[in-house]
């Protein structure tokens, strides 16, 4: 059984580890070489990511057993892109399970917990971006009530990716 809860700066070597591996590994083939290091740079940055944590610019909710990190979700107040109803939303910026850990409910968890924290903020919906290529994640957010509206490119230096945004009203 696994902990849910809030990350704390203890966890933030283990955010970057789970995070910078499993974005390396969904993307690594399809992006180029130095894009990747570039973002993996910038967006698991230790500075960054703690002061995310610190100053409650982001939430952090983490998956812990046994000491372990096995995942995070990352919410923050993000710019909302048009295609979105014109709402306070919050985005799931990041749910990233280890790979001995899929299928075991963890992404679950972890949805159920950052939905919470959308709604105790008064947020009226929340919405993601998620690989094209995910299908068992774009599932996994189907089933908990999260609808696609449409398809978009997402950057990683020079390469597009195509992404689907999806949103759920609360």
């Amino acid at each position: 059984m696994c902990e849910i809860r809030l990350a704390g700066a203890k966890d933030v070597n283990a955010i970057i580890q789970i995070g910078s591996h499993t974005f390396n590994k969904a993307y690594g083939d399809i992006v180029r070489p130095d894009d990747m290091a570039t973002y993996l740079e910038k967006m698991f940055d230790h500075i960054r990511i703690a002061a995310e944590i610190a100053d409650e610019t982001a939430f952090y909710w983490v998956a812990e057993r046994d000491d372990s990190l096995l995942a995070y979700a990352k919410l923050a107040q993000t710019p909302r892109p048009k295609q979105l109803p014109n709402a306070n939303m919050m985005e799931l910026v990041r749910l990233y399970v280890v790979e001995d850990e899929y299928g075991k409910g963890i992404g679950s968890d972890l949805l159920r917990a950052a939905r919470s924290n959308v709604m105790a903020s008064g947020c009226s919906g929340w919405w993601l971006r998620v690989w094209q290529k995910n299908a068992s994640a774009i599932r996994l957010y189907e089933r908990h009530g999260f609808k696609a509206l449409g398809v978009e490119p997402y950057l990683i230096g020079e390469t597009a990716n195509p992404v689907v945004l999806m949103h759920e009203p609360l």
